[in-house]
């Protein structure tokens, strides 16, 4: 049976757009109350869990620490100290920080507090999370590989200098975990379980419906997963939209449309309204966008070569996109399409290969994938460029040579 539209008239479009501008308006609101009550002292004290601890410098200056922290409170904010502090990635700290200069767009933005004091409170105990980051580290002889792997399987921060090694190759996606690593996971648990629910439905409970029952049990692995990585924003963001699908499925209701995009869009802002300051949130959206504009297009091509295409067209399309944000660009981004489709072999092969102990089988490569020498360039999408080529992008929705033309025309980018 086709599955149906999402919405059947106009009248129907009209009013989910008021019901879900009420509702945003209402989660605005309550980040408002939650904003006055941060406000409310002229002195805050709280508990935070230190998310990443970097060190700068600026010329003509010693260093200093930068830190950026999750309070309790569930707000989280940068700041620095010119102190040096032994404090780790994930550890327990309190704070006591000034509050008068922190607006109300600042709180929605990740502040930047100052005159801030940071006592350390964490102990000694090692918690579950650290003995698998350990046994992960353990597997690995080079120090950014410890990161790599780490960041990849219980998203944990990194350091700058492996930062710019991902960055340089154009896999910083691959590594941040998000909705393609849901999706791997997913599909992973859904064969390891499939054949063993079939075992037991074909002798016990025939009419139970598989496709339902086994979403519940990977939606609820995937939730404890979440659990484990300190519910990731990237993550938590794929989860939800996840189950917004899986219910439409349910009704059989067209998943992969711009009305579905949009609408699931507008219930991932109202649950996490901080999002629309986020980069990697429209950098996501602008993602899923591309895909489905080429699966609305295309999708009457070979599976094979819509797998092939389909990396290559994201890369493509994304590049103005990410070049308004990130400037760098490097001759071995372009093989960044080959890498993302060997990475559906390659993370449940590193997966499993992590599971027993051996995940340092491909170090020695691997680290010479990361050292391999570039030329570093500056590729800058102007905002005027942008704009019409945001807005191309929309009206090619409606025009498959329109969608053609643009894949050519994002390369232009590098001309400007």
């Amino acid at each position: 049976m086709e599955a149906a539209p999402l919405f059947v008239n106009k009248k129907e479009m009209a009013l989910t757009a008021f019901l879900l501008s009420l509702l945003f308006c209402i989660s605005l609101g309550w980040q408002y109350y939650k904003y006055k009550t941060l406000t409310s002292k002229p002195l805050h004290v709280a508990q935070a869990k230190v998310l990443n601890h970097y060190q700068k410098h600026k010329s003509n200056t010693r260093a200093y620490d930068v830190f950026k922290l999750k309070s309790d409170d569930g707000y989280t904010f940068y700041t620095v100290s010119w102190k040096k502090k032994n404090i780790s990635i994930g550890s327990q700290v309190l704070v006591k920080f000034k509050t008068s200069k922190i607006s109300f767009l600042d709180y929605m933005k990740k502040f930047f507090a100052v005159n801030i004091f940071i006592k350390d409170l964490s102990n000694t105990q090692v918690n579950k999370l650290d003995k698998v980051k350990l046994y992960i580290k353990n597997q690995h002889e080079f120090d950014d590989l410890k990161e790599l792997f780490s960041a990849l399987f219980l998203a944990t921060n990194i350091s700058k200098s492996t930062r710019v090694k991902i960055q340089k190759l154009g896999i910083s996606h691959l590594v941040a975990i998000s909705g393609f690593h849901l999706g791997l996971i997913s599909a992973i648990l859904y064969f390891i379980l499939s054949p063993i629910y079939r075992f037991f439905q074909d002798r016990y409970f025939p009419y139970r419906n598989i496709k339902a029952d086994l979403a519940f049990v990977v939606f609820s692995l995937l939730f404890y997963y979440m659990y484990m990585i300190d519910f990731t924003p990237s993550f938590l963001r794929s989860f939800v939209l996840s189950l917004f699908g899986f219910f439409l499925f349910s009704k059989n209701i067209k998943i992969i449309s711009f009305a579905t995009l949009l609408l699931s869009v507008s219930f991932i802002l109202i649950l996490f309204p901080k999002l629309l300051f986020s980069i990697s949130f429209w950098f996501s959206v602008s993602g899923v966008f591309y895909i489905f504009l080429f699966l609305k297009h295309f999708s009457s091509l070979n599976k094979i070569w819509i797998f092939i295409l389909l990396n290559f067209w994201v890369f493509a399309l994304m590049m103005p996109v990410v070049h308004f944000v990130f400037k760098v660009f490097t001759p071995l981004q372009l093989y960044s399409p080959f890498l993302s489709m060997a990475f559906v072999v390659f993370y449940p092969l590193e997966l499993l290969l992590h599971v027993v102990n051996q995940g340092g089988i491909f170090d020695v490569w691997l680290e010479r994938l990361l050292n391999l020498p570039t030329s570093f360039y500056e590729v800058v999408t102007p905002l005027w460029f942008l704009i019409m080529y945001l807005g191309l992008s929309l009206i090619s929705i409606f025009n498959r040579w329109l969608a053609i033309l643009l894949f050519f025309f994002s390369f232009a980018v590098f001309f400007i």
